[in-house]
């Protein structure tokens, strides 16, 4: 296995993190900058740029940086054109400078001490991006022709299965370094990354009884004690938690429970699903176990652990959405939920704890797939969604379509503004189901980090109103609209439509103007409906229609770059700007200039 990246990814990976700049305003340089026209005598310094738009950033330090752009859409305004840029400074004659190591070091001139380390760890995860992208393609290019027909597998549970695999390949449409799992050298990422499809067996922790809860008996599969090399005696006192094998090696560093035993052998074998830190029980494939990581996504303080208070907060929204789900046929004939109420944890530790979700009955003629993998590529070069709607939409894109912003919009929509939930329903949370024969329907999961408005949800449903005060994690309650709106539109428009409409139109499936005039069709259709049903859609006229700017999620401001005292961000992984251009508005453009 090749472990030195290639140069294309660390080109590939410099050009995300300085688009994600662009998208983000990072320290201005598009709302300090000037796009200006390139001087003479720097021409040849950088030539053949497909637009001839230049960004002339001034503002970092004493050096100006010269930035080929072009117009971008929909989330940014300009867009980078490749991994490159000029350097004019006064001690040193111009000069192109290229990658990300050297764009972060002018970004972080001047920043406090904390942001500086963030910075520094931040290239590093960087590295560890370009890395794994080199390794991660090289997987993907060895299992094309295997996952060329993840569809006509036998089981629902091995067409899932293959379909993360399939999904893992592409990258996560905004957060630039999504592909670095920071902790993973390549011989991890080859024994437990859904990329290699690997096997391997879970370790098990004995924990004594009065140290650890469990909110409900463990599953019938659960090892017992001798099978994992422990006296089975230890059932009266003890309960078995199960442990990744990366975290069992740093177990003693976080810290155990007196009288906890370590097994000396392994149980259950399991295979990583899309999450990486969710894993499928093979024996038992309709049981997946979502378990600590000690490593970092998404940023460097995104930790994988698991915070107990996630047990709890994901088994209410389960339940209260399958109370609305009975309750309002609208919503019960387009979901179902994964049963998530088993879990457990040792105290408050978020490295000794663990969920269960068993899916649910009567999938056997179904196929689910994550949102996450409807623009991977297969080995042709055609989407995976071309494959889908040629088996289950006789290749009709545009019913397709319709049909798949119908589903996202009625539900979501409906829980926005009946009943004040939104949920955090990523691309990879975010599950299809198809079937033939019946509508596409969604399947809900691992919504702990939803935000909920308890007075409308009480105005909606009154004798629910009491449940919200059992929500533990005090940011999930919400007192206005405002949060419901930017979740709704960085989640759900974002990430799971606008995301997949730029993918279908690059790849020639569709014009780029049509796709978003069907988008504002079905949305204006959506409000139409849910009008006429009495529901009262003056927060989404107000948030989607009538203002002329969205909000983006700030990834890397928050998230990654910045102190909490630079950014001003109270929840790093919900920290919003409006800097995206309304796309929802007929006048938006539809095209890059």
């Amino acid at each position: 296995m090749n472990l030195q990246p290639e140069a294309a990814d660390q080109a590939y990976i410099t050009r995300r993190i300085i688009d994600c700049c662009l998208r983000e305003d990072i320290r201005g340089v598009v709302s300090q900058g000037r796009i200006c026209p390139l001087p003479e005598a720097l021409h040849q310094l950088l030539a053949h740029q497909p637009s001839g738009i230049w960004l002339r950033i001034t503002d970092l330090a004493a050096d100006e940086l010269w930035l080929p752009v072009v117009k971008a859409y929909p989330l940014q305004d300009w867009s980078v054109t490749g991994d490159a840029w000029i350097r004019v400074s006064r001690q040193h004659p111009p000069e192109v400078q290229r990658g990300y190591s050297l764009w972060l070091g002018h970004l972080s001139q001047g920043l406090d001490a904390e942001s500086l380390g963030l910075f520094e760890a931040y290239l590093k995860e960087a590295d560890c991006a370009t890395q794994h992208r080199t390794l991660c393609k090289q997987a993907g290019q060895r299992n094309a022709a295997a996952l060329g027909d993840v569809i006509g597998l036998q089981h629902w549970s091995q067409r899932l299965l293959k379909i993360d695999q399939l999904a893992s390949y592409l990258d996560h449409p905004y957060y630039p370094t999504a592909r670095a799992k920071s902790g993973f050298d390549g011989a991890a990422l080859e024994r437990y990354a859904p990329e290699f499809a690997p096997r391997f067996e879970l370790n098990w922790l004995a924990i004594p009884k009065q140290a650890m809860t469990l909110t409900s008996v463990q599953p019938p599969h659960w090892p017992g004690f001798e099978e994992v090399g422990l006296p089975g005696t230890l059932h009266n006192s003890h309960s078995l938690l199960p442990v990744h094998p990366l975290t069992w090696a740093v177990l003693e560093q976080y810290g155990l429970p007196e009288g906890a035993l370590k097994a000396p052998h392994t149980a259950m074998q399991v295979e990583p699903t899309l999450s990486v830190r969710t894993v499928v029980c093979i024996d038992q494939p309709h049981w997946h176990i979502k378990l600590p990581l000690l490593v970092t996504t998404l940023g460097a303080r995104n930790l994988r652990l698991i915070k107990p208070t996630t047990l709890y907060d994901g088994h209410w929204f389960e339940t209260t959405l399958q109370a609305l789900a009975r309750r309002d046929p609208e919503l019960g004939s387009r979901y179902l939920h994964v049963d998530e109420q088993h879990g457990g944890h040792v105290a408050q530790s978020r490295h000794l704890a663990y969920i269960v979700r068993r899916y649910p009955a009567g999938l056997e003629h179904t196929t689910l797939v994550p949102v996450a993998a409807l623009a991977s590529p297969l080995a042709g070069g055609r989407l995976f969604l071309e494959q889908l709607i040629e088996g289950f939409y006789a290749g009709s894109l545009q019913h397709w379509l319709d049909d798949y912003l119908d589903l996202l919009l009625q539900v979501h929509l409906r829980l926005w503004l009946r009943y004040g939930i939104a949920l955090e329903a990523n691309q990879q949370n975010a599950v299809l189901i198809f079937e033939h024969g019946r509508p596409m329907r969604l399947l809900m999961k691992d919504n702990d980090a939803a935000r909920l408005w308890p007075q409308r949800f009480a105005a909606a449903c009154a004798d629910l109103a009491g449940l919200p005060a059992a929500l533990q994690d005090e940011r999930i309650r919400v007192n206005s609209s405002q949060p419901l709106a930017e979740m709704f539109c960085t989640i759900t428009l974002q990430l799971n439509i606008v995301a997949i409409l730029q993918a279908i139109a690059a790849a020639g499936l569709a014009p780029q103007a049509s796709l978003y005039d069907t988008l504002r069709r079905r949305l204006t259709g959506c409000l139409q409906q849910l009008e006429a049903e009495g529901i009262n859609c003056d927060d989404a006229r107000r948030w989607l229609l009538d203002s002329p700017r969205l909000p983006v999620k700030y990834l890397l401001s928050a998230g990654s770059l910045f102190s909490k005292a630079h950014s001003g961000a109270s929840d790093i992984n919900k920290f919003y700007g409006y800097s995206a251009a309304n796309f929802l508005l007929e006048e938006a453009p539809c095209s890059a200039g």
